[in-house]
């Protein structure tokens, strides 16, 4: 296994090649931890909860879609407080809605993989 960069606390979660969903806003949920730190920003573990809105995808209005969903870790050795950390790379998937512009039904569901694209510090990597 390779190493890569830890998620810290600032990372970015995008939409991962072959997501029809693009746009829109992912906020993470999760909470890093206040012990571990790279570059003075905490460490997540194990998995990485986010809501999304504002998307856009091909069957629904522009701007509509709204979800949630998790990325998890696939770190085998590198740990922090006894947990698996999470790493730039790790990959997950966006469950949603988005609004029917020919209803009914007034929305219709959309999905997507997502990807931890940026770490958030540059130094501290993990396997």
């Amino acid at each position: 296994m390779t190493l890569e960069l830890i998620a810290v606390e600032g990372c970015t979660i995008a939409h991962d090649s072959g997501s029809g969903i693009s746009g829109g806003t992912f906020t993470i949920t999760s909470v890093a931890s206040t012990r571990v730190k790279g570059q003075g920003f905490g460490v997540y573990t194990v998995t990485i909860d986010f809501t999304f809105a504002g998307g856009n995808e091909a069957t629904v209005t522009p701007g509509t879609v709204v979800g949630s969903g998790s990325v998890s870790s696939t770190a085998i050795k590198t740990k922090a407080e006894g947990l698996i950390v999470m790493r730039e790379g790790d990959t997950g998937t966006l469950s949603g809605t988005g609004t029917n512009p020919a209803a009914p039904p007034p929305t219709l569901p959309v999905s997507g993989p997502v990807i931890i694209a940026a770490a958030g510090q540059s130094k501290a990597r993990a396997e």
